[in-house]
């Protein structure tokens, strides 16, 4: 494009900038100007969305459309209109990043559930389902391009990654799992006040009535998932893909020491995840909680599907989806003017400082400080070596 590495940087920063506001905008549409800022306000405090917006990095783009294709999915009607607007999304994810084709799951069901009323508490999935095959066929149909053009480029790269990034990010890693778990634990926890609608009216016999109602679902999705996180790899290993801050300090405050390849730790942090997670779900109306559950399970399958596991991945999911899931409950009780009480803006507030003194001490530590000792910096688009050609099968066949 001729953009060159300045005009790179702006197109990332801007793209940036669109993941806050554009996301911001709808969420506040929908629970109130202040409420909607500060269940972004995260994002900009993570240093891998401040480090995708200083870098050429495609990371923001993506996340980008993650949010609006997963508010469509959410709060709008599906009509035909949705169904091509939402299609044509999915395709320019898609080219944007490839794994965001697991972006189709929440849209099918969307598609699949319909709606009269999309903040509606009465969705079942098991019911009128002949209808809902008819209802669900134009949504499968948009969705054929964005599955040919992952077709189309495993042909010409022979592979699901680019040529130069084959070795490096091919073969699953079911690790992928307990990081989400984690993510949703340690950052749901800011996110509980609001989701939980802690200081409303009447909120301690409403809430202890839902715990009461979901305690045998968190107990199961708790064992289930401290047995499936049991099953893999959870010590930090840069070699097999585990590394960065969550799994260097989990692994020093692993009370027990390492099982093998098993952090305590880790195990124990994955079930309160997913007991977390059934608190969030059981929190929306219905039709919002299985297109919330569709999104989550679709991202853990794509992510497993790579074999690095780290938090640059995982950490912009979680901010997003607990924004989401915050700005569905709150709709779901009667959505703006919502008055945002003390107690659930505080731990937002002391999460957003959390994360930007963390992104500023990694940024002084590898950006600032390497630049003050005239270390050279790494450059915004780096040149891969090219890659050797490739034999065809014509040439294969050709006798000597």
């Amino acid at each position: 494009l001729g953009l060159g590495d300045d005009g790179l940087r702006l197109t990332a920063m801007l793209f940036s900038v669109a993941v806050i506001g554009v996301l911001g905008m709808v969420i506040g549409r929908r629970c109130g100007t202040a409420l909607g800022a500060l269940l972004v306000a995260p994002l900009m405090g993570s240093m891998y969305v401040t480090n995708s917006a200083a870098w050429v990095l495609a990371d923001n783009s993506g996340w980008l459309w993650v949010g609006l294709l997963a508010v469509l999915a959410l709060f709008a009607r599906t009509t035909m209109r949705w169904v091509l607007v939402v299609g044509a999304g999915l395709l320019l994810a898609v080219w944007t990043r490839q794994n965001l084709l697991f972006l189709a799951m929440p849209l099918w069901a969307a598609a699949w559930l319909g709606t009269q009323n999309p903040a509606s508490a009465s969705a079942n999935p098991l019911q009128h389902i002949p209808a809902r095959v008819r209802g669900m066929l134009p949504i499968v149909i948009v969705t054929i391009p964005s599955l040919v053009t992952i077709g189309y480029l495993y042909h010409i790269w022979g592979g699901l990654v680019p040529y130069e990034f084959q070795g490096q990010y091919d073969g699953a890693n079911p690790s992928n799992l307990a990081l989400q778990l984690i993510m949703l634990a340690g950052l749901g926890v800011f996110f509980l006040p609001v989701v939980l609608g802690v200081g409303e009216p009447g909120w301690r016999a409403r809430i202890a009535g839902q715990f009461r109602r979901v305690a045998p679902w968190m107990a199961l999705a708790s064992a289930a998932a401290a047995i499936m996180v049991a099953l893999f790899p959870t010590t930090a290993d840069p070699k097999q893909g585990r590394a960065g801050f969550v799994w260097t300090v989990l692994d020093r405050l692993d009370p027990i020491g390492p099982l093998g390849d098993t952090n305590v730790l880790v195990v124990l942090a994955g079930a309160v995840g997913a007991a977390a997670l059934v608190v969030l779900l059981a929190s929306v109306p219905v039709r919002q909680r299985w297109i919330l559950g569709s999104l989550c399970g679709a991202f853990a399958i794509a992510q497993g599907a790579s074999s690095e596991v780290w938090q640059r991945y995982h950490e912009p999911f979680a901010l997003l989806f607990l924004a989401l899931a915050a700005c569905a409950a709150v709709h779901g009780r009667g959505g703006p003017p919502y008055r945002l009480r003390p107690i659930q803006a505080v731990p937002l507030a002391v999460l957003v400082f959390g994360l930007a003194v963390t992104s500023a001490g990694m940024l002084w530590q590898k950006e600032i400080a390497p630049w003050r000792r005239g270390e050279p910096q790494v450059p915004a688009t780096p040149r891969l070596p090219e890659p050797p050609p490739r034999t065809s099968v014509t040439e294969l066949e050709q006798p000597e």
